[in-house]
């Protein structure tokens, strides 16, 4: 009998710490929303260094059964992502897909939640972690080294980083590592200068640790009683910890600065060019699509009208939608407008294996005329966008017609960091979506790449912070990897953007549709490069 009282009064307190009060669960969605200002595009940056803090307190509340920590921790996550993904709305129109109207609404909407809730899983599994982490004892080895020895405050950066940056966002597990928090940082470059030495992924762990402390900190004037897990001993050890974050962020920020102010100032200046071929959805998908010839004329118009000459020029991921080697024609064009005007050219199209593998590729053709027999396969593809994944095959037809590409069914994965040797310099190209990738950049690097050509067609998401989100990736991988880097966009935006992170052209969506600027070339490889694959 006495067993059953004990169970008895066990079973309301579970229930009570199991709750669904709103009041906790709007707080985690309203705390997830405002971090998410934070994203490139909204630019309210200064929020990802303390805007997570919230996210600690839910995790290590007393008042919160296991599974509810995780769940509210999942809440966070998927409130942040829609804010930082809200350019999914601007999918539609779909009439392209044949979805008019409302129909082309409900799908944008349901493609934006979905990809949220699966981004937002990331958060709920780093909480299924950490939740059972036994920070007391950390925190009390961090007492006995009067304070300066935190281990949480390292541990818990160290786990997001693999939880969230790696594992979470796996290309085999549909991973997009896309809302990433160093991002929101891309506008403050002399923030980021030490991203060469320890990468995107280790200005995310500073993030991450800022907002650890200023959690530690709040649970230990609140009460030990609230947060027993994440406070620290007393507010003393609690100031102790503060210091000692502040004293690492001063270093880090001062090698960054230390590591810009070395940069080689020498560098071979070269001329560029970034055409935007302005060619939108409805003109790539629907029946009055843009021919070849169509757009051939095109880009003649606009190498001519901006004066393209003794320039390297990027024209856009999918400049010419066809299999290039197999339009003698096409080439034809290609290396006499090369070599008329002096031009490099680096420009998206198709290729295929000897097996008919078809592949998203970008091609290199000198100013002498010569097409490069280097060809560059993607590396990185879109899921769904770009291939179809076993599990997709499962799925109804209609989330299969996702993938639409020009090769029809999909397309394979390259496997190599390919070059495209021009005489301008050693173009490292990137196809769109591989921006987001740091282990893919640094490859290219590692293989010789002297200039970073990012070429995308972001004509899918119409009018949007899509390609502001992109430019923000270029800033990490440029600094990364100490390389100029071209972003050019079929729609728009295109961006120049020089091996500290600077921003030194910008074109928007809507504007003209020839960027014109200059470049550096530097062949040697950071200390980041070297040791993240």
């Amino acid at each position: 009998m006495a067993a059953k009282k004990t169970t008895a009064k066990k079973l309301p307190a579970v229930a009570k710490k199991f709750s669904f009060a709103p009041g906790q669960w709007l707080a985690a969605l309203a705390a997830g929303a405002l971090l998410g200002l934070s994203a490139p595009g909204i630019n309210q940056w200064y929020l990802a260094w303390f805007a997570l803090a919230p996210l600690f307190l839910l995790i290590y509340s007393n008042n919160h059964h296991y599974v509810k920590q995780i769940l509210l921790a999942f809440v966070f996550g998927l409130a942040y992502n829609l804010v930082y993904l809200h350019w999914y709305l601007n999918l539609a129109p779909l009439d392209w897909l044949g979805f008019s109207g409302i129909y082309g609404n409900l799908l944008a909407i349901l493609a934006w939640i979905i990809t949220a809730t699966h981004q937002a899983l990331a958060f709920l599994l780093f909480a299924a972690i950490v939740a059972r982490l036994p920070l007391k004892a950390s925190f009390k080895l961090a007492k006995k080294g009067r304070g300066l020895i935190n281990w949480p405050i390292w541990l818990l950066p160290l786990l997001w980083v693999l939880i969230v940056n790696k594992l979470g966002n796996m290309p085999d597990l549909l991973g997009v590592p896309w809302t990433m928090l160093e991002y929101t940082q891309y506008q403050q470059p002399q923030l980021l200068q030490s991203a060469s030495i320890i990468g995107g992924v280790g200005i995310c762990a500073l993030i991450v640790m800022v907002n650890v402390t200023i959690a530690s900190f709040i649970a230990t004037i609140v009460g030990k009683n609230k947060f027993k897990a994440l406070a620290a001993e007393n507010r003393v050890t609690s100031a102790f910890h503060c210091l000692f974050t502040t004293i690492v962020a001063v270093l880090i920020f001062a090698a960054g600065y230390f590591q810009e102010k070395a940069l080689p100032t020498n560098d071979a200046i070269v001329s560029t060019a970034l055409v935007q071929g302005g060619i939108n959805i409805d003109m790539q998908k629907t029946v009055h699509r843009f021919t070849i010839e169509d757009l051939l004329e095109n880009y003649d118009k606009l190498l001519t009208e901006y004066d393209c000459h003794d320039q390297l020029v990027v024209l856009a991921e999918g400049a010419l939608p066809t299999y290039l080697r197999d339009q003698p024609g096409v080439l034809n064009w290609l290396k006499n407008k090369a070599y008329t005007k002096h031009l490099d050219l680096v420009l998206g199209s198709m290729d295929k294996s000897v097996a008919n593998r078809p592949y998203n590729a970008a091609y290199g053709i000198t100013s002498g005329g010569i097409v490069l027999s280097e060809v560059y396969h993607k590396r990185f593809l879109v899921p769904i966008g770009e291939y179809t994944p076993l599990m997709v095959h499962y799925l109804p037809e209609w989330v299969k017609r996702w993938t639409n590409t020009p090769a029809g069914g999909g397309f394979a994965a390259g496997k190599e960091a390919v070059l495209l040797p021009l005489p301008s310099g050693r173009v490292a190209p990137l196809i769109c979506f591989e921006s987001i990738s740091p282990e893919v950049t640094a490859a290219s690097c590692r293989a010789g790449g002297q200039v970073l050509a990012n070429i995308s067609d972001l004509a899918w998401f119409h009018k949007s912070d899509c390609g502001e989100q992109m430019v923000a990736f270029s800033v990490l991988r440029a600094i990364e990897n100490r390389r100029y880097c071209l972003f050019a966009a079929n729609t728009g935006p295109c961006a120049i953007i020089d091996k500290a992170g600077r921003i030194v052209q910008y074109q928007p969506q809507g504007g003209k549709p020839v960027l014109v600027g200059k470049i550096g070339l530097n062949s040697k490889t950071t200390i980041f490069a070297q040791w993240f694959r």
